[in-house]
């Protein structure tokens, strides 16, 4: 369960309770699932299948692009609750570490790609 990191502080490459990052927390949560995936958010966009949003649900993938004049997926978060058709997914972001947030929310609203389903 991804949430179990919750609050864990970020570092980069990580995979642990001592810090992770965003791929790191996903691989770690889908690990512990028997279900084995590439360590970049680019790569694991690659697998699955596409999902409208609408569609989407806890368990699924969310990819996006944060840093500016990339074109690649840098950026991936796991869906823990859709309440109201608010998505809230569970990520590792550098300033806090590993939190919950909504898909609402301006920031990852811009810079959302695609959401996928690995199962």
């Amino acid at each position: 369960n991804a949430l179990f990191y919750l609050n864990v502080k970020y570092k980069y490459g990580g995979t642990t309770e001592e810090g992770m990052d965003c791929s790191g927390l996903v691989s770690v949560a889908f690990g512990e699932q028997d279900i084995q995936l590439p360590r970049s958010s680019r790569n694991i966009a690659e697998l699955g299948i596409d999902v409208p949003l609408k569609n989407a649900k806890k368990g699924d993938l969310l990819f996006f692009i944060i840093r500016r004049n990339s074109n690649n997926i840098n950026h991936v978060g796991l869906i823990v609750e859709i309440k109201d058709e608010e998505i809230f997914f569970v990520h590792a972001t550098t300033s806090r570490g590993v939190i919950v947030s909504s898909l609402s929310e301006a920031y990852w609203t811009k810079t959302f790609i695609k959401a996928k389903s690995m199962l």
